[in-house]
């Protein structure tokens, strides 16, 4: 059995990796994104034979659909109560398409506190399990909570 210990800035180590879930894009997922951020773009909703195609020879999804699969690659190590997204930098790779099936792969690479508030720093990849080709990488930055859900200097 494994036991999940709640994240904290004491209990992450440097050097610590991390391993999504695996995921299989299907069309819905595309589908759902695109409405949600409210872009129809061509590229990710029609086929070959219309007049916008894609460089990408066919249908591709949107570039950062998995963003939230990096995200969440440390709940399989970690509960997770809370944390703020601080910063992220991406660099896309390779389209995704519907069908591949992928998973994120990361590394803490750094940790540090600035102005009474912890953070992490995560490198991360995101590849199809199939062939291993890297489809985007990148670095994210989450501000990690206090147990008390309250920093030091905000208990005025």
């Amino acid at each position: 059995m494994i036991e999940f210990k709640t994240i904290s800035y004491e209990v992450v180590q440097i050097g610590e990796e991390f391993r999504s879930d695996d995921f299989t894009v299907k069309p819905e997922d595309v589908d759902t994104f695109g409405y949600a951020v409210d872009d129809h773009d061509p590229w990710y909703f029609e086929d070959d034979d219309n007049e916008r195609d894609s460089p990408y020879d066919g249908k591709i999804t949107h570039p950062v659909l998995l963003g939230n699969l990096a995200l969440f690659m440390r709940h399989n190590k970690y509960i997770v109560p809370a944390g703020l997204h601080a910063k992220i930098h991406c660099e896309f790779v390779a389209p995704i398409r519907v069908g591949m099936h992928v998973r994120v792969y990361g590394k803490l690479i750094d940790k540090y506190e600035r102005r009474g508030r912890h953070y992490i720093v995560t490198r991360f990849e995101t590849r199809e399990e199939d062939t291993g080709q890297v489809l985007v990488r990148g670095n994210f930055t989450q501000m990690i909570f206090p147990q008390s859900g309250v920093h030091q200097h905000a208990k005025r």
